[in-house]
């Protein structure tokens, strides 16, 4: 009974399992490496791939200079600024190597989102774990600066979920600032330059089954493009405690369970900076005061996981939550343009030594409209194109085709 109690309380760390999401595949190693560098108008431009080629750039002069081989895995390469040698460049085998089918959309310029509604927030806004010994005294404090920035928001809208988003952008598009970003390197001291987060949310109208829950469907994402703060890099050359619960969260292979990643979860921190303003309904305003800044834990029931040479994403699905949760989420629909969001994202710390718990990143959000906001990505045919494919490779594959 407690159980169930909590799985309708707890929208998000009692989600429902997604039992309906088969992710395409496509071949992530060729995408890197195209030569061409065509302009575009938006963030998301739907574009019809010329036969045999794909539509991600890459231009040659923004690539990381080549890396030269050391002991074991890693890879380093000396460089201007590096500081004592204590920093150590490598880069990841991408995991998401069996897709088979070339993107139809493509990243291009910045969008008109991170132009005119993303803003700095901050960090000091989110109340973060400290110790010593939180697990008896549970006190919180404002976070540290936050080791990643966020330099650019998207929103597409699709038919279907989007997951592994980062294979469409083209990264050398993200205005950086010199005086703050990591300016180049793949995986800096074991951690990648680049984190992408989207958050999956629906736009349809929440299902009461038990039996055939709808964990799939029209909906639309949001998209957090953060780069390595060169506050992340001095952490990185500390070993803070920050540093090594970020770097031990990416190490593990992406698929992994719960309980082979350990107590180090991911864990979100969604706050409505004016939520006495816009005049929502005593339902809604009870609800979300009962949750607003306090931090949640995403589990693997409720987010997917990828690498690339120098990012590591994680996608938020919203859809799989419970009732009561997507209800509300539903209900906030016609309030989204009058609402600001301040946003953060960090790995949960355990252990006194990795205190004080430090945000990964974090922005605010204001007055979006994902009706008007949104880029419409044709995700149907590119996911019927997908499936078929991987069906006729999976046939080979058996023997089927012979």
């Amino acid at each position: 009974m407690g159980s169930s109690m909590a799985r309708m309380m707890m929208p998000s760390c009692y989600p429902k399992k997604n039992f309906h999401l088969q992710d395409s595949k496509m071949d992530v190693n060729g995408v890197f490496n195209d030569e061409n560098d065509t302009p575009f108008s938006s963030v998301w431009t739907a574009s019809e791939a010329s036969e045999g080629s794909h539509c991600f750039h890459t231009p040659p002069g923004m690539r990381t200079p080549e890396l030269k081989a050391t002991k074991g895995e890693m890879k380093s390469y000396g460089k201007e600024g590096d500081v004592d040698g204590d920093v150590v460049y490598s880069t990841w085998k991408p995991t998401d190597t069996k897709r088979v089918v070339k993107p139809s959309a493509v990243h291009g310029e910045i969008s008109d989102v991170t132009k005119t509604k993303l803003s700095d927030s901050d960090p000091k806004r989110f109340k973060l774990r400290i110790g010593p010994n939180y697990a008896s005294n549970r006190r919180k404090a404002p976070s540290p600066p936050a080791l990643y920035n966020l330099r650019a928001v998207d929103m597409i809208t699709s038919n279907h979920k989007i997951t592994h988003i980062a294979r469409f952008f083209d990264r050398s598009k993200i205005p950086l600032n010199k005086e703050e970003d990591v300016m180049e390197g793949d995986i800096i001291n074991g951690i990648p330059r680049f984190f992408v987060v989207t958050y999956m949310l629906p736009s349809y109208a929440p299902s009461m089954s038990l039996f055939k829950p709808v964990t799939d469907g029209h909906g639309f994402t949001v998209i957090f493009f953060f780069v390595l703060s060169k506050r992340g890099l001095e952490a990185s050359i500390k070993k803070t405690g920050a540093y090594r619960v970020l770097r031990r969260f990416c190490s593990r292979d992406p698929d992994v369970t719960d309980k082979q990643r350990g107590p180090n979860l991911w864990k979100n921190v969604v706050s409505v900076a004016n939520l006495k303003d816009v005049g929502l309904s005593f339902y809604l305003m009870k609800y979300i005061n009962g949750y607003n800044a306090k931090p949640w834990l995403s589990r693997n029931a409720d987010m997917f996981k990828f690498k690339g040479k120098d990012y590591y994403e994680v996608d938020l699905d919203i859809h799989v939550y419970n009732y009561l949760g997507l209800n509300v989420i539903y209900r906030l629909k016609p309030y989204l343009s009058k609402l600001v969001f301040d946003i953060g994202f960090t790995v949960q710390s355990e252990k006194d030594d990795e205190m004080p718990e430090t945000l990964l990143g974090c922005g605010r959000l204001s007055h979006i409209n994902y009706e008007k906001d949104c880029t419409v990505v044709n995700w149907d045919e590119y996911d019927e194109k997908e499936r078929a494919a991987a069906a006729a490779v999976a046939g080979v594959t058996s023997g089927d085709g012979n």
